[in-house]
């Protein structure tokens, strides 16, 4: 202060001048400074939102891909239940046409083995064993039995008991007997 009262106005003035330039410029400084801080602080917020942004992006494609992954491990599943129930029908379609094969023939051999019987009223010139010799060539028990045992619910439990003018019925030779 001392030395303010023997400086002139001039020398004042100029001195404020100067303070005010010296306190603009450190004020211009600090003002850089805090800008250069922000301007940091905004690189290092758009770094952090850049990388935040990226793992973002990077999850999402992990859950789209595993989606993707889960979608193909369902579709998959479904196309073999799919594939599974085909099977399982065709293998049914092909029992049922099986089965009526199967019955086709059943009733086709039972019309057969119908129309295989002789009807033959009997006299009392008849033996089982003359009928088993007519119809099987062979005069064998097993021949003439057939016939008896055949028409066993006409004759009754024995075969001597047979009535003339009885109709009996003449069975088809079975396969074992044909081999005799």
């Amino acid at each position: 202060m001392a030395d303010d009262k023997k400086k002139s106005i001039f020398d004042k003035a100029v001195d404020a001048l100067t303070n005010r330039d010296e306190k603009a410029e450190e004020a211009e400084k600090a003002a850089k400074l805090q800008a250069e801080k922000i301007k940091a602080e905004a690189d290092r917020a758009t770094a952090a939102a850049a990388k935040a942004r990226g793992e973002a992006a990077a999850k999402v494609k992990a859950d789209a891909a595993k989606l993707a992954a889960d979608k193909a491990k369902v579709e998959a599943a479904q196309k073999e239940r799919q594939e599974k129930l085909a099977m399982a029908q065709k293998e049914q379609a092909d029992r049922l046409a099986a089965k009526k094969v199967e019955l086709e023939q059943k009733r086709v051999a039972e019309e057969a083995a119908k129309a295989a019987v002789v009807k033959h009223v009997w006299t009392n010139e008849d033996t089982y064993a003359s009928l088993a010799f007519k119809h099987y060539g062979s005069i064998k028990e097993p021949y003439w039995r057939l016939i008896y045992n055949h028409n066993k619910h006409i004759i009754g439990d024995h075969p001597n008991h047979i009535k003339t003018g009885t109709e009996i019925e003449i069975p088809p030779l079975p396969e074992e007997l044909k081999k005799k």
